[in-house]
Parts: C-alpha cells; structure tokens; sequence
C-alpha cells in the first residue's frame, strides 16, 4: 500500500482549486483518501503519508498550496474533535455507510467542525416601493423612506422613553383605572440605553465602514528580515490597521466580528507611518517567507475586515527528498523563485558540516551529494534569494537522512548424506556489523529462473530470531525434501528482513541450483 500522489492531487486537490479561505462540504473517505478494509497499521502509515503530504505541498503562494493549508486546519480541528477515533478502522468505516444515501446515491455529508460558519447576512431593507400602493401600504412606504433617509436620527427620547408599567388604581367612586407608572432609571442607565440603540448592527456596520484596499511592495532585506512597504488611500489612514500571518484569515472581506476574535489572528503590524499625496503608507519589516496581511478598521468593539493581500520573500524550499545511494545520500529539493544559491548543512561524525551548491551546479548533478553518509543524522537546506537590491536567507528546511543498509552475505553447502529420505543444506550468512532479531527465510524455486521474492517460491523453512555478530559466520541447518526427477533444476534462495534495510548477496549460481 502506497500513497498516490498523482492521484490525490488530481482527484482531491484539484477540484478544490478556488475555495479560498474555506473548504466546501465533503465527506472524509473522500478528502483522506482512506479505504474502509484497512487495517490499523495501514490506516496510521497512510494517516501519516497524508499528512506529510499535506506539509510538503503546503509551502508557497499558488492554490493548490491555499488548499494544503486549509486541509490542515480541518485535519488538526477534526483531531481535538475525534481523536483517537481517526485512528480506529471502524469509526471509518461508519462514515462510508453514513455518506451512502438511499436509491445506491452518495449524500456528501458535513465534517463535523471542519467549515467555519459564515455570518449570516440578512437582506438589505428596501429601497423602492410600488407608488400605486394604496392605503396603508402608502404609510408603510412613507416610514421606510425616512428611516432610510437618516437611519441614525432616532429621536432621543423615543428611543430611552422607559416602558411604562399600568396599575389598577381605585377612583373614589370605587372604580379602577389603569394608570400609567414609569419605573425608576438611574441617569447612567439611561444613557447607557441610549448609546446601546444609536449603535449600528453587523450588516449596518459592515455597510458603512470598508477598510481600503492594501499595496504591498518589497523595499529591502537584512539577514533574514525585509523590509515592506504597505500602502492604501489617506481617507483611512488613521483608523487603518494591519494584521499579518502565514495563513489565510477565516473570515471573508467584509466580515464583522468582536476586537477580541481578531487579535487573536496573527500579529500586528507596526512600522513607521507616512501620509504624502493622498496615500498612507507604513514600513515595516518583517521576518522571510510568505505573509497575508488583512486590513481593518475598528469601531467602538467590534472590528470590520477588508481584504487581504499577499507577498512572498526568501521562501524556503519545497519537496525536500534524501535518497540513499550505497554509502551517498542524494538530496532534492524544488527551487522557490529568484533564489540562486543554496547553503546545505548535515550532521557528520566529526560534527556538522556545510557546503554551498549553485542552482546551475544542483542541475548539472541531478541534487546535491552527500559522501560517505554512514551514520544516520539530519541534513538542512536554506537558499538566498533576492529582495529588491538585497539577497535575504530563507528559513532551513530539515530531513532525515536514510539509515545506510548493511552488507549481509550467505553461502549454501550441501550434506552429501541422506538422513532419513532428506537431504540437507548448511546456510552460513555473515554481517560487517551486528544485527539483531533477523527473520530468515529460505525458499524453494519450480520454475525456470530464481524466485525474485520469497511470495515466489515454496519455503523451506523460516527462522525468527536470528542475531548475527559482525565478522562472524552464522550457521542454519535446511532440510530439503526428496524432489521428484525432472530436466529443469530447483533453485534454493534467502531472503532477509529485520529492523534495519540490508543488502543481501547470494553465493555462485552453481551452489543455488537443485538437480
């Protein structure tokens, strides 16, 4: 069971190209690509190839990455959600029969907590009424049109007249009659109503204030900060504020909501401010890599925000990959834009070593290559990249490099004596270094070339357990059964496996073949 990149991307990725800032309804078989048969072990090592993936495509400014980031926010508030039960094959399985609709259809079905609710908006009161409308209906417009004409002119004391409150009082005849009683109000109280219906509602708030529209440009860098400019009209340059992050905010331009949910998005941004020929400007510098940066403008406690711009500088690299080649490991990565050279860094035994690789060099070599990588440790890749006039260092990148597979070899010797109605065959395997609990497995191959694999052959006999001492011979004894007499030979191969990859090598062809 491998992960399918290609297929993922094409089938999964793809169609979400254009839901920025939110991913559509959809089942989870669907979006985790998971089979409801699999078992735990495949479950977690395709959990966690998934996830992977999702951090390595995550990285830059084009769609398909908005959509990593958006899988990921859904994923980790799936987890705080679900839990361990992400982990349990059955708990898949009730969301493929839950996703199955009546009549064979699939339904798609909402993931719990994984798409932020927009706010509602409500319609717009209207602007026009019928001039025909008779009767009351004509009042009814001549009302609406004055409110709409100056929907903040509430008269004052219409709007804190306190509610009246009717008693039974009796006249002196004996009879009753409702009499109205105000109830008592402090001055602060009232003033405190007052303020409460002369306050403007979400949508009408939302109507009134728009936050400009940002221009970002790059002016410098400075090890691994830039320097930015960040520009909008003067009419909103004292109420403008800027909010910045490496992930899109979830709310829509537009959108208002409490002072409190918006500073907890992101950082603000600070700078100098400049006002000069009816433009506002701010400088600020900011560490490398991609930023949103989302304007707002707020209004007593509320916050209304505008539309987010986004600018990328000295990105790190993308798809780092460590390959082993014997005892060299082989290291790729994708090139961010407008980078030249790359600094790469990995632990060796004399300590950490660097080197530098040009974008021509990386090309003419296919990757940079890492000598003698025997022991195992963590090689990190940065590349400079320029800022306008400047060059800045992106943020490294880290991978593990692969354990080195150790040579292991084998001999087979026949005893010429039957024992039995059997004859049997001596295996002596041999390590350069020491390995423990080794499975050995010695098979049995009918057909006209050697078995490839150990699913290719009958086994002869299987040993759990082994440990071998470096330099030294291991022997194991293998039975091998009477043969019936035919013209084509038996083959006799090993296979190993263990904890550790390891390279085996066979003995002469001579010694393999059965006859």
């Amino acid at each position: 069971m491998a992960f399918d990149a290609e297929r993922y991307d094409r089938e999964v990725i793809k169609p979400l190209r254009g839901r920025h800032g939110r991913l559509p309804v959809g089942d989870l078989i669907l979006r985790y690509a998971v089979e409801p048969d699999w078992t735990v072990d495949q479950l977690a090592v395709h959990l966690k190839q998934l996830r992977q993936f999702w951090q390595d495509r995550a990285v830059g400014p084009d769609s398909r990455a908005e959509i990593c980031r958006l899988l990921i926010r859904a994923d980790e508030e799936l987890s705080r959600n679900v839990g361990d039960l992400m982990s349990d094959p059955a708990w898949w399985q009730d969301q493929a029969t839950a996703t199955q609709g009546g009549g064979g259809r699939t339904t798609r079905i909402r993931p719990p907590n994984l798409v932020r609710a927009e706010p509602t908006r409500h319609a717009e009161p209207p602007t026009e009424v019928p001039d025909d409308a008779p009767g009351w209906r004509a009042e009814a417009r001549e009302f609406i049109r004055a409110r709409l004409d100056d929907s903040g002119a509430v008269d004052a004391r219409e709007s804190t007249r306190p509610v009246a409150r009717r008693s039974r009082v009796a006249k002196s005849g004996g009879s009753a009659e409702d009499v109205p009683q105000v109830p008592n109000e402090t001055s602060d109280a009232a003033a405190a109503r007052r303020q409460a219906d002369q306050r403007p509602n979400s949508d009408e708030l939302a109507r009134l204030v728009q936050p400009a529209e940002l221009t970002i440009e790059a002016l410098g860098a400075r090890d691994d900060s830039c320097q930015v400019r960040v520009s909008w009209p003067a009419t909103d340059a004292e109420r403008l504020r800027i909010r910045w992050a490496e992930t899109p905010p979830p709310w829509a331009s537009g959108s208002v909501l409490p002072v409190a949910t918006l500073m907890a998005f992101g950082t603000e941004l600070g700078g100098t401010r400049q006002v000069h020929d009816g433009e506002a400007a701010l400088l600020a510098e900011v560490p490398v890599g991609y930023h949103l940066y989302v304007p707002y403008v707020v209004e007593r406690d509320q916050a209304v925000v505008g539309r987010f711009v986004a600018l990328g500088l000295a990105e790190p690299v993308r798809r780092l990959r460590a390959e082993r080649r014997g005892d060299d490991v082989i290291v790729t990565w994708v090139w961010p834009e407008g980078s030249r050279l790359a600094i790469v860094e990995w632990t060796a035994p004399g300590g950490v070593r660097q080197d530098q690789i040009t974008r021509a060099g990386y090309a003419g070599s296919n990757g940079f290559r890492i000598p003698a990588a025997l022991d195992p440790g963590v090689v990190r890749v940065s590349v400079l990249t320029a800022v306008a006039a400047d060059e800045a260092c992106s943020r490294g990148r880290e991978v593990e490099l692969p354990p080195r597979s150790i040579p292991v070899s084998y001999t087979l010797t026949r005893h010429r004596l039957w024992r039995f109605g059997r004859r049997d065959l001596a295996v002596r395997l041999r390590a350069e270094t020491d390995l423990a609990d080794l499975v050995v497995t010695v098979v049995l191959g009918t057909d006209l070339a050697m078995p490839p694999s150990a699913a290719h052959g009958t086994v002869l006999v299987e040993h759990e357990g082994v440990d071998l001492v470096a330099h030294q011979a291991r022997e194991l004894t293998i039975p091998v059964p009477v043969l019936p007499r035919r013209q084509d030979p038996y083959w006799v191969r090993c296979f190993l496996r263990g904890p550790v990859p390891t390279v085996l090598t066979g003995p002469p062809v001579e010694s393999m073949r059965l006859t």
